[in-house]
């Protein structure tokens, strides 16, 4: 049995502790990052009136869905039809069937990546795309759709910040990093000789370069990702 820190903000690191738990494991619930909502502007609420304009809305993750969707739905009291609601993976879908909507999302990689490979995203070539994302979150989807001479639309709906109890005990076997954000609210207080468990090669590359220590690379963020790299 090792002891596992899970690192996941407040609220969204249980099922992959009881998952960690069932396998014989020790987890422990220390959040790295707190998540606190941005006000609209009123430019980017003028973009939520004309949300029927778009071909299709990705949130970037289970964050970005609650917060946004939240926001539309003020301004939406039926949704607007027509539209594809895409998704990172399945914890992002789930935010966005529980706002009765249809989500579309990769059944495996769970990144930018294979969002883009989605077949509704295959023809963009003079349409609208919206991404909802956190405060100074990744571009390279937007730049890629533009590529394909999409108008893409960028909205922030939260930001990150270290969480104030953030901490690592000496004892600890193992920390699942699942962002960049999270690896540097938690760099340097992570004992050396613990594994860090990443997901995906940008966060493990962030991780190598601070940690001395073993760095193991998942193949998403995904529970199941982060679960398969721990060691048995």
């Amino acid at each position: 049995m090792s002891r596992v820190l899970v690192t996941r903000p407040a609220g969204q690191g249980e099922a992959l502790a009881a998952r960690l738990r069932a396998a014989g494991h020790e987890p422990l619930l220390v959040p790295a990052l707190r998540i606190e909502p941005l006000p609209l502007s009123g430019d980017h609420r003028r973009r939520l009136l004309d949300l029927d304009l778009y071909h299709a809305v990705f949130f970037v993750s289970a964050n970005a869905a609650r917060h946004a969707l939240d926001a539309m739905a003020d301004l939406w009291p039926q949704w607007p039809v027509g539209l594809h609601w895409l998704a990172v993976g399945e914890s992002t879908a789930a935010e966005i069937r529980r706002a009765g909507l249809a989500p579309e999302y990769p059944r495996s990689g769970f990144n930018s990546e294979a969002v883009l490979a989605l077949p509704c995203l295959a023809d963009v070539a003079g349409k609208r795309i919206l991404i909802c994302r956190g405060d100074g979150g990744r571009d390279w989807l937007a730049a890629r759709l533009r590529e394909r001479d999409a108008t893409v639309d960028v909205i922030p709906f939260y930001r990150r910040l270290p969480a104030p109890d953030r901490h690592c005990p000496d004892d600890i076997d193992t920390v699942m990093i699942t962002s960049v954000e999270g690896w540097r609210a938690l760099a340097g207080r992570i004992p050396a000789r613990a594994r860090v468990i990443a997901a995906g090669e940008r966060v493990a590359a962030a991780v190598a370069a601070d940690h001395a220590g073993p760095v193991v690379t998942a193949a998403s963020a995904h529970d199941t990702d982060m679960l398969a790299a721990l060691p048995g």
